[in-house]
């Protein structure tokens, strides 16, 4: 049988040289799925026949791709990525690379920018961007490396604007007070150190060095993939003292020993709610860090070098907190306008 009904969408068989073909013509009209499987019949004809190359899935290009980038540090990630794009597709029927177009991929975008952050917030379109990187460096090597594609779909990003939230002194506090103590010592514990995340809630007593008054992460901890070192403050130290007793391995274990994942969300927004905190994520606790020490007068190389940036131009965000060392030069414009007066006052003199 060429097209069959399953539900109510025709499909297709096609049996070539012994091996058979099944697909959904998309379609609930029979007249229309009769001319999908014509299509396709001719078309796998010339693939097992002629030696024309064979028409590509998602599935194929995101095993490749994922393969050929299994060592990646951000792996989880995209797994998550492809995790999304494989359940949207499937939802659409949509199983061929060649079926993934600008006009879908825009529609699926459109879709995912009205949904909500686990904060309850509108998602970011900085987020919606590292799912649109994936899917361009999936269907980019499938295109150009593996040579699956004869026509290269381009899909648009958003443009991104920088955000550089961070507390005020009142703001912390208040903050910290709303907090559960062991939150509370592991958000001081961030703003004293300007550590990410991971590295805060993947924090081992075997990583601190107590006579030098150090922090020390492996490459395989940290996002950039290199051995990073901390000089540890007085502030750093105390939530460190009292936490010792408390587990064997990790600093900051979760209530069940294990380590912690995730902020979790509802006592997240009950402590801002209380503390009068308004639209503040955890990691601008170290944008706080980074914050102070360049309103206080910290150098930006100083601040690249203690927050482990690579890239210099992550740190320029903080440049405009500090313009002290500026001050001479502004001051130079007195000195023009004042010159400029006596030269206007004096042609006034000339002209009378």
């Amino acid at each position: 049988m060429p097209i069959y009904l399953r539900g109510k969408t025709w499909w297709y068989s096609i049996t070539i040289n012994g091996k058979t073909y099944r697909n959904s013509c998309k379609t609930q009209d029979e007249r229309q799925a009769q001319e999908k499987h014509d299509m396709e019949r001719a078309r796998l004809w010339r693939v097992s026949v002629i030696g024309e190359k064979p028409r590509r899935t998602w599935q194929e290009g995101a095993d490749r791709w994922m393969k050929d980038h299994e060592s990646k540090r951000s792996r989880r990630d995209d797994e998550r990525y492809r995790a999304f794009w494989d359940e949207r597709f499937k939802e659409l029927e949509l199983v061929y690379l060649d079926e993934i177009e600008p006009d879908v991929v825009g529609d699926i975008v459109d879709e995912l920018g009205e949904r909500e952050n686990r904060y309850g917030e509108p998602i970011a379109k900085a987020t919606i961007n590292r799912y649109l990187s994936f899917l361009r460096a999936v269907i980019n090597s499938c295109a150009r490396k593996y040579m699956w594609l004869q026509a290269h779909p381009v899909f648009a990003m958003f443009e991104e604007t920088e955000r550089l939230r961070y507390l005020t002194h009142d703001e912390l506090f208040r903050l910290l007070d709303a907090l559960p103590e062991h939150w509370q010592n592991m958000a001081l514990f961030a703003v004293s150190t300007g550590l990410r995340r991971a590295n805060v809630f993947g924090l081992q007593w075997s990583q601190i060095n107590w006579q030098r008054k150090t922090a020390t992460f492996p490459g395989c901890v940290m996002k950039n993939g290199n051995t990073f070192s901390i000089p540890l403050n007085e502030t750093a130290l105390r939530v460190l003292r009292g936490q010792q007793g408390k587990h064997e391995t990790l600093v900051f274990p979760r209530w069940d020993g294990l380590q912690h994942k995730d902020v979790p969300p509802k006592m997240w927004r009950a402590a801002l709610q209380q503390a009068a905190v308004d639209d503040f994520r955890w990691h601008d606790l170290r944008h706080t860090w980074a914050s102070w020490l360049r309103q206080d007068g910290e150098t930006l190389d100083r601040i690249q070098e203690l927050g482990g940036w690579e890239d210099p131009s992550m740190v320029q965000r903080y440049a405009h907190l500090d313009v002290s060392h500026l001050a001479g030069t502004a001051s130079r414009i007195d000195r023009l306008v004042e010159r400029a007066g006596r030269a206007t006052v004096h042609s006034l003199h000339r002209v009378a």
